[in-house]
């Protein structure tokens, strides 16, 4: 009997070990459909990982957005109504919503959105942030640690030591930095800075989640009872 098969048939004395394996906080935090009510971009801080361009709601770090199902603007002075999901990472134009590089829900400020509702899945992953690490010609090599289990997304960039200190922009991988802005590359196994922007930085990536949701429902359970 598969784990699925087995959650199916909830019996009660499996079923906590059964939620633990696959952690059932994540599953429900990362692969239930996320619902956000009356969201108000115009008023929301500014994010250091996005660009200050961009009007930003920050996603908590273990539910960033994967895909925006859909998106609908009740009050605004351009864009309202059901609004256009724009291309990954790109950035959106009046009546848009897009998911910036580090995950978050962005939206162009000219449109001076004040109530906006959003459905979107989050990316499964475990989060993980490093100890300082050395930026040796601008490239900052994540851990093997963290490149065997498989990058997903880079939250945060903070250069400790350099040029230009703090938390950095995150651009979409394979991006070519400016000053003040930091990319995974594209096989996501090491961090690009502006050349003299760092010497030394601490990230924050999100990772391939340890509790494989898909293997473990495939997976056979040991019920017996």
């Amino acid at each position: 009997m598969t784990l699925q098969a087995s959650l199916d048939r909830a019996n009660p004395n499996t079923l906590p070990d059964q939620f633990r394996k696959i952690k059932i906080g994540q599953t429900l935090r990362q692969d239930v459909k996320t619902t956000r009510r009356k969201l108000n971009p115009d008023a929301a801080a500014t994010n250091p990982e996005d660009l200050a361009t961009l009007d930003s709601i920050v996603l908590p770090d273990n539910a960033k957005a994967a895909f925006i199902l859909r998106a609908y603007g009740r009050t605004g002075t351009a864009g309202t109504g059901e609004m256009t999901v724009a291309a990954r990472h790109a950035v959106p134009t009046t009546g848009q919503v897009a998911i910036s590089p580090a995950g978050n829900l962005v939206f162009l400020p000219a449109d001076i959105l004040l109530d906006v509702d959003v459905e979107y899945l989050a990316e499964r992953g475990d989060v993980f942030e490093t100890a300082d690490l050395p930026v040796v010609s601008d490239v900052l090599t994540l851990p093997t640690a963290l490149t065997t289990k498989g990058v997903l997304v880079l939250l945060e960039a903070n250069v400790k030591v350099g040029g230009v200190t703090g938390r950095k922009i995150i651009l979409t991988p394979g991006g070519t930095p400016a000053t003040g802005q930091a990319a995974l590359d594209v096989a996501k196994t090491q961090v690009d800075f502006f050349a003299g922007d760092a010497t030394s930085a601490s990230v924050k990536v999100l990772i391939v989640a340890d509790a494989d949701l898909d293997a473990l429902l495939e997976s056979a359970d040991d019920e017996t009872v």
